[in-house]
């Protein structure tokens, strides 16, 4: 009996792009097109934007592309890169940006508290949080966790602005844990912090894999981002396919009613603009596979990727 020959299989993973991996299928094109719109000085904001397109289409690798061009500061160019952002070169804004992983949050009442100490850390990590200690004076101040502080209410000064927060209770749930009425009790001071934060720069937030999350859920990310669309400077990218997010809409409140149209009239009334990823031609992917290693792709899968793609 003859020997056995074994071959150790290759394979193309589908992991999102990492930002020093090169972009296929126009995603740097349509990356740098999206940045321009959110950094540009001419888009008014609050705004909101959807990447739509079905699991596997690289909506995750798009957002992340966009990310990355736009943590890039003013001036910061390379040989392979001419922008921020690419041809036709325009004074931009600074954008300061935040990942939110919205499906990893199981308990739906804290889903806004934990964007807002998402966004409260980014403001640590800016060194906003920490000026605002020197401003207290209080040498015990270093033991206090700051951004829990902030989720509760005292009164305080900083650069001629007012926080009501309180320094004794910073341990404790926020009302908001407690009550989910964050916004009745924390939007004034929190717009006063985040305009601090911001001067003339965006914030985005992206928003990646709406479609993973539970129907509850994903009305629940919805909400959340409906507070935010009343303050100027920030801008929220979501990565979801729109027909689960509308079916999600429609699970959620089936009992009020609301079905097709109507579900779609209110993601309308959230995401005002929806880029939708183009399905990929044949002769891109033809080229993408020829492009690979000839150790994952050889010739006889050229001649029939159609049938394994």
């Amino acid at each position: 009996m003859p020997k056995r020959k074994y071959q150790t299989p290759e394979i193309l993973h589908d992991a999102p792009l990492t930002d020093k991996k090169t972009a296929d299928f126009y995603f740097d094109d349509f990356a740098a097109t999206l940045a321009r719109l959110i950094a540009s000085p001419n888009t008014e904001t609050p705004l909101a934007i959807g990447i739509n397109g079905a699991w596997g289409s690289g909506k995750t690798s798009l957002l992340l592309r966009v990310k990355h061009m736009l943590d890039k500061p003013k001036g910061d160019s390379n040989k392979k890169e001419e922008h921020r952002f690419a041809e036709g070169k325009e004074n931009f804004k600074n954008c300061k940006t935040i990942w939110f992983d919205a499906w990893k949050y199981n308990d739906e009442d804290k889903l806004l508290v934990a964007l807002v100490r998402v966004i409260l850390h980014a403001m640590h990590k800016d060194g906003l949080i920490n000026q605002f200690k020197a401003e207290l004076n209080d040498p015990t101040q270093k033991n206090y966790d700051v951004v829990a502080m902030f989720l509760n209410a005292f009164e305080a000064s900083f650069g001629g602005l007012k926080f009501k927060l309180d320094m004794q209770k910073h341990a404790e749930p926020s009302p908001f844990e407690k009550y989910a009425a964050f916004f009745d009790y924390f939007d004034e001071a929190f717009d006063m912090l985040l305009n601090t934060w911001l001067k003339n720069d965006t914030l985005v937030i992206f928003i990646d894999d709406l479609d993973r999350c539970l129907p509850s859920k994903t009305v629940q990310v919805l909400e959340a981002i409906k507070l935010f669309l009343d303050k100027s400077g920030c801008v929220f990218v979501l990565g979801a396919d729109t027909k689960i997010v509308q079916a999600a809409v429609e699970t959620h409140y089936k009992n009020a009613g609301i079905t097709g149209e109507s579900a779609k009239d209110y993601l309308g009334k959230i995401i005002q603009i929806r880029f939708d990823i183009p399905p990929i031609v044949e002769v891109a992917m033809e080229n993408f596979l020829k492009a690979q290693d000839k150790t994952k792709v050889d010739e006889v899968m050229l001649t029939r990727w159609q049938a394994l793609v």
